[in-house]
């Protein structure tokens, strides 16, 4: 290898993958940055340096075609993600999307809680002449991050699409079936359940659970709660309605307890769209889709893989 050769390998390096700039190197190799400019083009002309531009779209849309087969879900939507921390906003911008293409004037949403629902509701994209409701599904929780909470999420995306916000005033979870009999006995709280079941569409989050799992800090949500959960198998929520790892609802005392539509068994025509990925999601997410649960999956590709690869492990 000549001189200049040697030169071009190592320009290349510092600005392909160093990221150095094409100034810091000319000072470094103390030359022109025009030569600089010059070596890198000779670089890519003499294949030196292969730059190949990979798209994503198309192995997104056959990983969103094998979830649509093996599990036989209406449709399924997957993101690329690069960054853990980032996919609950970037299923958010998914799910604004979706929700943007998809609705019709007058539509019913029912909504849950949580950090990517968030996300939608900061996603969407203002159209009040759609005219289109929000339901919280879910009763509410005493948390920190106001956004989170089922109420305020209903509250936005009502805001943006200009229709009504109907929020649950009670809470998701009491101390016994006394309290919740006479909670959903006031007319308000009937009223709220009667237009869950007028909802065209459902979108919601999928919770794991498992030892790690930090439940809200809530004092119903203490480890007596979760432990309880876990002996019985359970592995993943939606709405607080727990299931295991085959897909089967989970029976358990605080069931009479609980407040909220009981998305696993909805017996209607409503659409279930369900937002989640990330790792930790992995276990919930593939017993949501055995359960028949979810009409379509807005996912990452990470997640989409592992669906796909697990489809039969028991």
């Amino acid at each position: 290898m000549n001189y200049e050769s040697k030169e071009m390998v190592k320009v290349a390096h510092y600005y392909y993958e160093k990221s150095l700039t094409q100034e810091d190197i000319a000072k470094k190799m103390q030359m022109s940055r025009q030569r600089v400019n010059r070596l890198l083009k000779k670089a890519l002309d003499e294949n030196i340096v292969r730059i190949s531009i990979v798209h994503e779209d198309k192995d997104n849309v056959d990983l969103e075609n094998s979830l649509e087969e093996l599990y036989g879900i209406e449709q399924a939507i997957v993101i690329s993600c690069i960054e853990e921390n980032r996919i609950s906003k970037e299923l958010g911008i998914a799910g604004a999307q979706y929700l943007e293409k998809t609705l019709k004037q007058g539509f019913n949403i029912g909504v849950t809680g949580g950090k990517t629902l968030s996300e939608v509701a900061k996603a969407i994209k203002k159209n009040e002449k759609l005219e289109v409701s929000a339901i919280q599904l879910i009763g509410g929780i005493n948390i920190a991050y106001t956004d989170l909470d089922s109420s305020e999420i209903t509250k936005n995306i009502a805001k943006k699409f200009g229709g009504e916000a109907y929020v649950l005033y009670a809470p998701f979870l009491v101390k016994n079936k006394e309290i919740k009999d006479a909670l959903m006995s006031d007319d308000n709280v009937k009223q709220r359940f009667e237009k869950m079941k007028e909802c065209n569409i459902f979108m919601v989050g999928i919770g794991e659970l498992d030892s790690n799992t930090k439940l809200y800090d809530e004092s119903y949500f203490n480890q007596e709660y979760k432990n309880h959960l876990m002996e019985r198998g359970a592995i993943g929520d939606i709405g607080f309605r727990w299931f295991d790892k085959e897909g089967k609802k989970i029976v358990h005392d605080y069931e009479d307890r609980t407040i909220g539509y009981d998305v696993l068994e909805k017996a209607d025509n409503s659409k279930v769209v369900a937002l989640a990925g990330g790792e930790k999601k992995h276990e919930a997410v593939l017993g949501a889709l055995r359960g028949q649960f979810v009409d379509v999956l807005i996912t990452d590709s990470e997640t989409a893989k592992y669906l796909i690869d697990n489809k039969n492990r028991r």
